[in-house]
């Protein structure tokens, strides 16, 4: 469903989710506006990179918007995506489920994982933003294209 027959069919839902302290943004499909990001103060369109309002996305980490239009992608986008909120001053995200971070989620220290390669690789200023990017990043590395003639 998109926002639009969201709000038309359960006009509360959208308002009772971004309302909720646990919640720190909702991602849905607009049929105006393709993907956006709604939070308590405001909202974020990923498509036009542009944000009416608090950016919910702010707290979330600088490649939070790249995150979310690639999850946008996937052929089985939920409807609905449901991020929770980030503490950035105890860095924490408050997990739906019982563990230290939350899976897929945005925020925090998770947010800023590690990769250990050889240094001629030179990839200090490569940006990676999923699990693709960083096969196809590899295999490009350990399987190089020969140069034509």
């Amino acid at each position: 469903m998109s926002y639009e027959q969201i709000n038309d069919a359960f006009p509360l839902i959208m308002p009772g989710l971004v309302n909720q302290e646990w919640i720190g943004f909702v991602m849905v499909r607009s049929q105006a506006h393709g993907p956006i990001v709604v939070g308590a103060k405001g909202t974020y369109y990923l498509r036009d990179n542009r944000c009416e309002g608090e950016n919910p996305l702010a707290n979330f980490g600088p490649r939070a918007a790249d995150h979310l239009r690639r999850t946008d992608g996937f052929r089985y986008a939920p409807d609905i995506l449901v991020n929770s909120v980030y503490d950035p001053l105890n860095d924490e995200v408050a997990a739906f489920e019982e563990l230290v971070e939350s899976h897929g989620g945005l925020g925090g220290t998770q947010c800023q994982p590690f990769l250990l390669y050889p240094s001629a690789w030179g990839l200090d200023q490569t940006a990676i933003v999923g699990a693709e990017r960083l096969h196809e990043l590899f295999k490009s590395k350990l399987h190089p294209v020969p140069a034509k003639p």
